[in-house]
């Protein structure tokens, strides 16, 4: 028998052009199943996961009513796998929500509690004896009720470091408790080691950012909702060796289930940037979801970059592909978001370049990070008289560029023997998180060694305390900032508020934001957020700061050279008359209140929460009669 009558009889198409014209018809199919497929599971896990996360067992109100007239204790058997709805309706009664964290209170040093005890359902002591409207607060309540309480959860699970995302957080927090007496901070996060506490985190918060959560008026409000320490991995970059990005990626959507599993918020903020978890808040759970973007988990500058490698080596072309595949999911991952906000222009400009979906209307708002500094401390020290120091705040990593700052602080200290003058110090003090960054130090030092500087004229201060920096901040007459294409710099900001002249790269945040020009008799600004201008129209008496570029500078090459080198900057700073940089220190004083006092970041984030809560209501409205109530 012929070969077609064989393919014929056993039911196979002919070759060639049949095969061709069936392949759409067999790619649609599969698409359209993929698409059903994912269908169900949206509308299925939509109402899942909202009822399991919030509806507690019918017989709960029961349960609860016999742990208040008994032992306190709700039985693990009577709980189940309802945990977190358990405690999501125990947080909303209480008097004291901070009283049913999962973070124990105090250190294990000082109680016999183990962490498992801090997971069982347990009413709290303040709700039992003193908070008489606490068993009628645990029932299902109307959205408009007056007493209700909103949960804002904070996903941010290294809350306890003390970086300047942490800064943001706390701020936040406070602001957010600070905005009304209903609304409770949920932090989902890790600790620093088993014997850490709620009492220590906020002891630390304390004292690194100088909010107290322990007054009247915010003491009980603030929850810690722990994640299993033994998995901290799963988001830690360090833990994978090969496709980082696509497993810490999976990792956060693990972290968010950990975090749904202990209490449920009315409102999800993410402020530490784990974009995989938004589709997950907005569909399954169905609330606004904020983000805090401190800079893209992508950008289109990491791909520029892949591709010029890409032409020498193809190889490459695996990596480009990989990176472009999460870079359209991150885009996709942001759509999810009700509002959103950056820390700066440059971040901005990045972020939409990579969220294509954003328009005039859903683009992130600016809003620049707080510094935390007492807007008291502005006004002072503009006309004291200062020590000659170029001072630099920066951590001691590769990027900060400490080796360029050297080796043009002896261009410029030879120039200043040249000429007799008397050339200023410079102060180098940061923080280092690492074997690396302690490397980083040990180089440093020997390449000051090798320049031969004279003895204590270069300092360097590894991990110094918050007081010895604020003593740098008070006498130093110029701050320095040498990293390129910093996305923001808040170091800079904390040199114009205490009325040190920055020197600054002219790139990045320090450029499009932050040391902008001002007329200081009158405070105001002279260019909007993120504004181009130009320094010869603008005019020497409205600056706030200097600037610099370097030849070694990655777009060396492909931009239009402006600045003089840092080596020629820092003789032309400290050559000033003392007018001229009084000019300059009450300009950057001025920009500093205007743009990033405590008050700044304070009405910008009120206006989040406000935005927030009303999405809260409107989305609770649109769900079903038993789901809106709980």
């Amino acid at each position: 028998m012929e070969r077609s009558k064989l393919r014929a009889v056993a039911g196979f198409p002919e070759p060639g052009i049949q095969i061709t014209s069936q392949f759409p018809k067999i790619f649609s199919t599969i698409c359209l199943g993929i698409c059903f497929i994912v269908f169900v599971f949206y509308k299925g896990g939509k109402a899942f996961f909202t009822r399991f996360y919030s509806l507690p067992p019918q017989s709960y109100v029961q349960n609860i009513k016999e742990a208040v007239n008994g032992n306190g204790l709700v039985k693990r058997s009577k709980v189940g796998i309802k945990k977190a709805s358990y405690r999501r309706r125990l947080i909303l009664a209480s008097a004291k929500p901070l009283m049913y964290s999962t973070v124990p209170l105090t250190s294990k040093k000082d109680t016999d509690c183990s962490n498992k005890a801090y997971q069982d359902i347990r009413i709290a002591r303040v709700d039992k004896e003193e908070n008489s409207e606490f068993l009628n607060l645990i029932k299902p309540m109307e959205p408009d009720f007056p007493k209700r309480k909103i949960l804002y959860g904070f996903f941010h699970p290294y809350s306890y470091a003390g970086g300047g995302g942490e800064r943001v957080l706390w701020q936040a927090v406070y602001v957010t408790l600070q905005k009304s007496s209903r609304n409770v901070a949920l932090i989902y996060t890790f600790t620093e080691s088993n014997d850490q506490s709620v009492s220590s985190i906020l002891t630390s918060v304390h004292k690194t950012f100088g909010l107290d959560f322990f007054t009247e008026d915010k003491k009980g409000r603030v929850v810690f909702m722990q994640l299993p320490n033994k998995y901290r991995w799963i988001i830690d970059g360090n833990s994978f060796k090969f496709l980082t990005m696509a497993f810490q990626a999976l990792g956060s959507v693990i972290a968010f289930f950990f975090a749904m599993n202990e209490c449920a918020p009315d409102i999800f903020i993410d402020t530490l940037g784990l974009p995989f978890s938004y589709p997950l808040a907005s569909c399954f759970l169905q609330i606004p979801v904020y983000a805090y973007v401190h800079y893209p988990w992508v950008s289109n500058d990491m791909l520029n970059k892949l591709a010029i490698k890409m032409k020498k080596n193809p190889v490459y072309i695996l990596k480009y592909a990989y990176w472009y595949l999460l870079m359209k999911l991150y885009s996709i991952c942001g759509s999810f978001l009700t509002e959103s906000s950056c820390n700066s222009s440059w971040t901005l400009k990045n972020l939409l370049k990579v969220w294509t979906w954003a328009d005039e209307y859903s683009k992130p708002a600016i809003i620049y990070p707080p510094t935390g500094i007492d807007e008291s401390k502005i006004q002072l020290n503009a006309d004291s008289s200062r020590s000659h120091i170029f001072l630099y705040i920066a951590q001691f990593r590769p990027e900060k560029r400490h080796e360029l700052l050297i080796k043009e602080f002896h261009k410029y200290v030879t120039r200043c023997d040249k000429l007799c003058a008397k050339p200023f110090k410079l102060v180098l003090i940061g923080s280092t998180r690492s074997d690396d960054d302690k490397k980083t130090v040990e180089h440093l030092k020997s390449l000051i060694n090798d320049f031969s500087f004279p003895e204590g004229m270069i300092e360097i201060k590894v991990n110094a305390a918050r007081e010895e920096v604020d003593e740098f901040l008070n006498k130093s007459e110029f701050g320095l900032n040498a990293m390129w294409n910093e996305h923001f710099g808040i170091s800079v900001v904390e040199y114009m508020i205490y009325g040190v002249i920055p020197i600054v790269h002219a790139s990045g945040g320090p450029l499009a934001d932050i040391v902008v020009p001002v007329d200081s008799d009158t405070g105001k600004l002279l260019v909007e957020k993120g504004e181009s201008y130009s320094r010869d129209t603008i005019g020497e008496t409205y600056m706030s700061g200097l600037f610099f570029q370097d030849p070694s500078d990655p777009d060396s090459s492909t931009r239009k050279t402006e600045f003089e080198s840092l080596s020629d900057v820092l003789w032309r700073a400290s050559e000033l008359t003392d007018a001229q940089r009084l000019q300059y220190r009450k300009n950057a004083i001025s920009v500093a209140e205007k743009k990033f006092g405590i008050s700044v970041f304070e009405q910008e984030w009120d206006r989040v929460t406000t935005s927030l809560a009303d999405y809260e209501m409107y989305e609770r409205n649109k769900r079903g009669k038993v789901e809106r109530l709980y």
